[in-house]
């Protein structure tokens, strides 16, 4: 099965879409696709959307974390 437009030949680069996103042809119902691989498809979406999230959460408080760690020592600088 070519994922390639009927009518411009260039690579389909969303399935979900009804028409070409280059020319504007309608894509073949057989290269869409289906309603539940698009279900599928957004489910993974929000998914990978929360894990990113929770990683760049984690990340902000170990940096936080650190950041508190260090002991501020004050030097003095006597004069000569």
């Amino acid at each position: 099965m070519s994922l390639y437009c009927q009518s411009c030949n260039r690579v389909l680069y969303n399935r979900r879409l009804r028409r070409c996103g280059f020319c504007g042809a309608d894509i073949p119902e057989e290269l869409r696709f289906t309603p539940a691989e698009i279900a599928a498809i957004e489910h993974k979406m929000v998914e990978l959307e929360e894990s990113r999230k929770q990683r760049q959460l984690a990340a902000e408080a170990a940096c936080n974390a650190q950041a508190q760690s260090f002991i501020l020592i004050p030097i003095i600088m006597s004069g000569s």
